[in-house]
């Protein structure tokens, strides 16, 4: 039995501990497995993780590479004998390129700065290739580049000398005083400009100087800089178009959805990214509506604590007193005044006694009257505290004065019956107007029927063009609309008359080309639609124009007063006579528009205080021939 038992317990023995062998290796064999299957993908998965995370930062470190090493060469100073010498940072240069030019700059190495908005090259001087990009004298983009690269302009000698009558101009600009600013109203063609700059550098020296002006006039400044001398001040060329480019962009602009809404805020709530010493107003009778965002802009510009003194420059500064509320910081200080808004100026205006009133839509007017026209001109030229100038041509010994002269045409029978068709069809539309129909624009059919009018009248401007080049006259002929200027070079063409046409459409620096081409003699006549800003007159020294007498024929009569004078003095300037015809068509509606505006030239004149006896005899015949 016992033999038995003891036989019967080994195997079992055996069998469990062999069982229980197995399954402990078994288990292990498990274990190990699950542990290597478990590690192998996480340290793959961690490994592919640290490889994406260094060419990430590869990538991020390679992009501020060249911002770091910007920064260091700014920013760091030798620490002992031992250090490394700083290197010089290359210049920044500004450049100027288009949509169209875009592929090519970058091709020759341009990159457009995101914080700058502007294209940039870098280097220590700009290669041939970008060289027509690159930022022109005196332009905002070079006084940006100068701050940029801490240089500033070198100073301009003066190769040129002030006439007689121009010293007393740049004298008063020099002079010290207390005044806000000073009104140059010297007529056309006097050389305002030379007197302005001449002035301004006998005023002082580093200063700051700003000039805005019509986009036609910057490269006219631009060349009297380069001849009349900077003086060591620093001096800006800007457009008035693009005043708003000085000003900060405010939180409230920021948050229009609108550009315009957008443009609206900074003009009005923006503040000046320079302290300006001096701004001049070039043109300043474009300031004459104190709501516009421009105005706006150039009041900021200009500041209120610490303002720049301001040279305000207009042969035609205002056709009445409402006129020249740009002037108001100017008449305040001739009455020992305050005037700091609009509504300051208004109130101004009646503490003057001038007789002005709300109009019917709430803006204020102006009952027309001698005595303020007298008032104003007193307050500008011969008061206790004089703050402007005005010389006429007469003024000055041996400068002649301008000649006026009406040219009638006679439309014929088709030509009658096509203005008076043109005529009909724009009192129908006005009738529907007046009757409360907010589609018609009535500006958009007075523009409408003028420009028709003017087409008609083209054949007959044509042959008076031809018989004044057949007399040995170089011809001007001002017209208003670009399709009226190509139907009359058209015409021209046909009669072997050669002719350029210089208009707001044309690139400036064509448009100079095209002007020195007329000046020089290489063509005949010249049409243009612009109403500042060019030179047309005989023998004008910077391009040796011909000493051939010029005549101005204004094909088109702008309702303006302002305008209308200024293109008169395209060709009678710079003591060069030059006789100025008014063409329009008898018995027609322009009559009416030719009286009107003389009538606005006489009133201006009066202010300004000027002879105007010799516009009466023309008001009175344009009169006659209204119908």
């Amino acid at each position: 039995t016992a033999a038995k038992k003891t036989t019967a317990k080994k195997p079992a023995v055996k069998r469990t501990a062999a069982k229980k062998a197995t399954a402990k290796k078994a288990a292990a064999k498990r274990t190990a497995a699950k542990k290597t299957t478990a590690k192998k993908p996480a340290v793959k998965r961690t490994a592919a993780k640290k490889t994406t995370a260094k060419k990430a930062a590869t990538r991020k470190a390679a992009t501020k590479r060249p911002a770091a090493k910007k920064a260091v060469a700014a920013t760091s100073t030798p620490t002992s004998a031992t250090s490394r010498p700083r290197r010089k940072r290359n210049p920044v240069w500004l450049l100027t390129v288009g949509v169209a030019d875009r592929a090519e700059a970058r091709a020759a190495g341009a990159v457009f700065d995101r914080k700058l908005k502007k294209w940039t090259y870098t280097g220590t001087s700009v290669p041939d290739t970008l060289a027509k990009f690159a930022s022109a004298p005196f332009s905002w983009d070079r006084w940006q580049q100068n701050n940029a690269n801490r240089t500033r302009e070198p100073v301009i000698k003066p190769t040129i000398k002030l006439r007689e009558h121009q010293q007393p101009a740049a004298e008063a600009i020099a002079a010290p005083g207390k005044a806000p600013g000073f009104l140059l109203a010297d007529d056309v063609g006097l050389g305002k400009t030379y007197s302005t700059v001449v002035g301004l550098n006998r005023r002082g020296k580093d200063l700051n100087i700003l000039v805005l002006c019509p986009l036609s006039v910057v490269a006219h400044w631009r060349r009297s800089l380069e001849l009349a001398g900077t003086g060591g001040n620093q001096w800006c060329i800007l457009n008035y178009d693009r005043a708003k480019h000085l000003l900060d962009v405010p939180a409230s602009a920021l948050e229009a959805k609108r550009t315009r809404t957008r443009n609206k805020r900074i003009a009005q709530k923006g503040t000046g990214l320079v302290q300006w010493d001096v701004v001049v107003c070039d043109e300043s009778h474009r300031l004459k509506n104190p709501l516009s965002q421009r105005s706006a802009a150039v009041r900021n510009i200009i500041g209120k604590k610490d303002a720049a003194f301001v040279v305000y420059l207009s042969a035609t500064a205002g056709q009445n007193p409402l006129e020249l509320a740009y002037l108001a910081p100017l008449l305040a200080y001739s009455t020992k005044s305050s005037v700091r808004s609009m509504a300051d100026f208004e109130l101004w205006c009646t503490e003057q006694g001038l007789a002005i009133k709300k109009g019917r839509f709430g803006g204020w007017v102006w009952d027309r009257n001698e005595e303020d026209l007298e008032t104003i001109r007193e307050m500008l030229f011969d008061g206790k505290r004089p703050i402007g100038m005005r010389r006429r041509p007469q003024d000055l010994a041996g400068w002649p004065e301008l000649n006026r002269s009406l040219f009638e045409l006679e439309l014929n029978v088709q030509e009658r019956r096509l203005y008076e068709q043109a005529w009909d069809e724009f009192r129908a539309a006005m009738a529907l107007f007046s009757a409360g129909d907010e589609t018609i624009n009535p500006l958009v059919l007075s523009m409408r029927f003028r420009q028709k009018a003017s087409l008609l009248r083209v054949p007959h401007t044509a042959a008076a063009v031809k018989d004044f080049r057949d007399d040995s006259f170089q011809v001007a002929v001002s017209v208003q609309f670009i399709e009226t200027a190509e139907a009359l070079q058209e015409q021209l063409r046909n009669s072997g008359v050669s002719s350029v046409v210089l208009s707001g459409e044309t690139k400036q620096d064509e448009r100079e080309r095209r002007r020195i081409e007329f000046q020089q003699g290489a063509v005949d006549v010249v049409i243009f639609t612009v109403t500042e800003g060019i030179s047309l007159h005989a023998g004008e020294e910077a391009v040796q124009a011909t000493a051939t007498p010029r005549v101005l024929l204004i094909h088109d009569i702008r309702w303006s007063a302002l305008e209308t004078v200024q293109i008169e003095g395209r060709c009678h300037r710079d003591g060069q006579n030059a006789l100025a015809y008014y063409l329009y068509a008898v018995r027609t509606v322009e009559a009416k528009v030719a009286a009107a505006v003389l009538g606005k030239m006489s009133d201006m004149g009066k202010m300004l205080g000027d002879n105007t006896l010799g516009l009466d005899p023309l008001i009175d015949e344009t009169t006659s021939h209204i119908e």
